[in-house]
């Protein structure tokens, strides 16, 4: 009996030190988690978002993002329903939680349970606020755990008005909107208090997704979800039937939508898609100097807009992009498009099929496995099961050197070099020259059957002028504060040599041929120049892809819905001839704006070319 009642109070006390242990463990892991949480004091005061400003290399203003005007609206300030519309599509118990919506999470995970997939969150607008406007963007549970504590935070310190307030102050709506004034500007040319119901709808159901939902991108969608937030504001009584018909009306109505945008911003977009993970952006406005060339960025855009206008629209092709970078990796030309404000979709960033474009890739491992430029190789018809890849405009005369079929981009000769290395080895070369999209183990990758894109595959061209030492595009120089504290430096960086010296020797005699006597004769200029044209099945993608030092640049041109364009259009034709003029400008024998042809003496062009190597290299960081 002793020894039972021993027993019991031994159990007893280990079960109140295990509590009093795990208590302890617990609440100082909850001290850690939150022991770096932002300061909260005077945060209603600094509602703006800040404002960023883009320089180019040589400090030219060449976009702003943020806050235009500096000032932080409040709720009162503001029509009622621009609230409301934020609050019935976000956060509809947005006025009963307390910060935290218990009920919403778990309604949350009982549909996703049921669909099998994430379909619906249970984030507050004040977790909105803590996650992604004060904490780190890194996912962890420590992240989580600081998001809670915080909107509890939040919701204790300030008022339901205030924290609806900080957050129209500060929420992202694309387009370098951060702030309701800011997205009113930029999207309708107003201030926030001018918005209308439609408009106040419009902004709020960009949130969830800004590029998706933005009706610069994609109109048909953004009235779609501009529908769903009145049906909502509607279901929360915020506005009457009558009143969401009224609005509704608007989406028939034709909107001129603000200022016609920079192109610059097709370049600065993507630095912003990655700006959070150098710096933290908070309330101080930054400067951000850039590798872009303001003049190569200027030239870039009438080039491709100019081949459009008289080429490209009566070819079936309504889009282009170039991408230009110099032989560190520094981006001196990004056009995503014809026009940015009417699509801001980025199509140098685009997956698209480069034809034989791509070949580059199984040339380059063949000569790694030991071929040679001048080994003979059939070029007969062949079959592959089912599939028996032809050639375009060639005529097959048994036997040819691997340089006449890389100039002609003979596809059977490229299937038969797949197969004799094998597409496992060229998917690594690829890989290795810094292509990261998904492609195919199959023999229809050899010839562009896989989707990369023009960014990517411009730089990996690059390789190659750059003596074999990879490039890697960056577009930051540094980041500083208005007052001029350093934030962010480009730190100079060793290029890994991924291609041997007698190997690229190899692949400049063939990408120079092209030029020569191939498929690329229309980009040929003055000076000494490489490069391949691709076409994808059905001319659905035309590209050219080239160098002459110390800029590779890739054109690209086709369709958003992937449509065919003319039958005749091939790399060789629009792409080779936009490339040509923008290298022409680059160099400086053609001034393109102006539409004058420089006739310079030998010394003025050498002096030319020095200069231009000079504003490429050595303004831009070291790597």
């Amino acid at each position: 009996m002793a020894r039972k009642i021993f027993r019991r109070k031994k159990l007893k006390n280990f079960a109140l030190s295990a509590v009093i242990f795990s208590s302890l463990f617990f609440f100082f892991l909850f001290l850690f988690l939150i022991h770096d949480m932002p300061d909260l004091d005077n945060l209603e005061s600094k509602g703006r978002r800040a404002s960023i400003i883009f320089e180019s290399y040589d400090g030219k203003n060449i976009a702003t993002y943020g806050d235009l005007f500096k000032e932080v609206v409040t709720v009162d300030g503001l029509p009622k329903y621009v609230g409301d519309a934020i609050i019935a599509i976000e956060d509809h118990r947005f006025y009963h939680h307390g910060g935290v919506d218990f009920f919403g999470i778990l309604r949350a995970m009982l549909k996703n349970l049921i669909s099998g997939r994430i379909v619906q969150g249970g984030s507050t607008l004040t977790q909105q606020l803590a996650k992604n406007l004060f904490l780190s963007p890194n996912r962890s549970v420590k992240r989580k755990v600081q998001e809670l504590v915080l909107a509890l935070w939040l919701e204790k310190k300030f008022t339901k008005k205030q924290i609806l307030s900080i957050y129209l102050n500060r929420v992202y709506f694309g387009s370098g909107a951060y702030g309701i004034d800011a997205a009113a500007y930029r999207f309708f040319g107003k201030r926030a208090k001018q918005l209308s119901l439609f408009e106040a709808a419009k902004l709020a159901g960009i949130l969830k997704s800004p590029a998706k939902y933005s009706p610069f991108y994609n109109k048909e969608q953004s009235n779609q979800r501009t529908a769903l937030v009145l049906s909502c504001m509607r279901e929360e009584k915020f506005i009457s039937a009558e009143a969401e018909q009224e609005a509704l009306q608007e989406i028939e109505k034709p909107h001129t939508l603000s200022e016609s945008m920079d192109e610059n911003r097709y370049f600065t977009d993507w630095i912003m898609e990655h700006l959070e993970d150098i710096v933290q952006i908070d309330n101080e406005d930054l400067i951000i100097r850039t590798t872009l060339d303001s003049n190569l960025q200027k030239n870039a855009i009438y080039i491709i807009r100019k081949a459009l206008n008289e080429e490209g629209f009566k070819n079936n092709a309504t889009q282009m992009a170039l991408v230009a970078i110099d032989k560190i990796g520094a981006i001196r030309a990004m056009v995503g498009g014809h026009t940015y404000s009417e699509s801001q979709f980025n199509r140098a960033l685009a997956t698209r099929s480069f034809g034989s474009a791509f070949k580059y890739f199984v040339y380059l491992t063949a000569l790694e496995h030991g071929s040679d430029i001048y080994d003979m190789i059939s070029d007969m018809p062949i079959r592959i099961g089912n599939w028996s890849p032809k050639n375009y405009k060639y005529k097959s005369v048994g036997h040819i050197t691997m340089l006449q079929a890389f100039a002609q981009s003979v596809n059977t000769c490229s299937i038969r070099l797949a197969q004799k290395v094998g597409m496992p080895a060229i998917i690594q070369k690829a890989r290795d020259l810094g292509i990261s999209s998904e492609l195919n183990n199959n023999f229809a990758t050899a010839l562009g059957g896989s989707g990369t894109n023009l960014l990517e595959m411009t730089a990996a061209y690059g390789t190659t002028m750059a003596n074999g030492k990879k490039i890697t595009p960056f577009g930051i120089i540094s980041i500083k504060t208005q007052r001029g504290k350093i934030l962010y430096r480009a730190k100079k960086m060793k290029p890994k040599k991924i291609i041997s010296d007698e190997n690229c020797e190899k692949m400049k005699i063939m990408l120079k041929e092209i030029v020569e006597n191939g498929t690329g004769k229309r980009a040929k200029i003055p000076v000494d120049c490489y490069g391949k044209t691709g076409t994808s099945n059905d001319s659905r993608d035309a590209s050219f892809i080239g160098f002459s030092p110390p800029l590779v640049t890739g054109v690209w041109i086709g369709n958003d819905d992937n449509s065919p364009m003319n039958k005749s259009m091939t790399g060789g034709k629009i792409p080779a001839d936009v490339w040509r003029h923008f290298m022409m400008s680059a160099f400086g024998f053609e001034s393109p704006i102006d539409k004058v042809l420089i006739d310079r003496s030998k010394s003025k062009k050498r002096q030319r070319l020095k200069s231009l190597i000079r504003n490429l290299s050595d303004k831009s960081p070291r790597r």
